[in-house]
């Protein structure tokens, strides 16, 4: 899943928005520099990321509802304590999930930054020619 700009799942599949990849990248980076944790963080957010692709329960601790998209609908968060993705499942591209972006959280509320990210990848996706 590492190398890829998606990832295919049994129950749906799993499309990284442009720098979401990148993203994640610079939250190890700045948050643990050390390798071994880096890579440890890593295989954690994979692991929970192919469980959702593979259609596994996920839970509410997990995989919690985060804010609201520009259509009413909800996006979501895979959540390894610090690290999350802010995620939703396409309307317009059936079976696939789309990652927005990756942020180091230590904090509660979600940012309004992290909403206005989120929505401008979903009007650029849903609403545009994204793919």
């Amino acid at each position: 899943m590492d190398e890829l700009d998606k990832y295919e799942g049994i129950h749906c599949t799993i499309v990284f928005c442009k720098g979401a990849k990148e993203s994640l990248d610079e939250v190890l980076a700045k948050h643990a520099p050390q390798p071994m944790k880096s890579k440890k963080l890593k295989a954690q957010m994979w692991s929970l990321l192919a469980r959702l692709a593979d259609g596994h329960r996920m839970t509410k601790e997990n995989f919690p509802t985060e804010g609201d998209l520009p259509d009413g609908s909800k996006f979501h968060a895979i959540k390894k304590i610090p690290l999350r993705a802010y995620l939703w499942r396409s309307k317009k591209y059936s079976g696939k999930y789309f990652i927005s972006h990756f942020i180091y959280k230590d904090f509660q509320k979600l940012k309004p930054k992290d909403t206005t990210k989120v929505c401008n990848n979903w009007r650029e996706i849903e609403e545009g020619d994204g793919l």
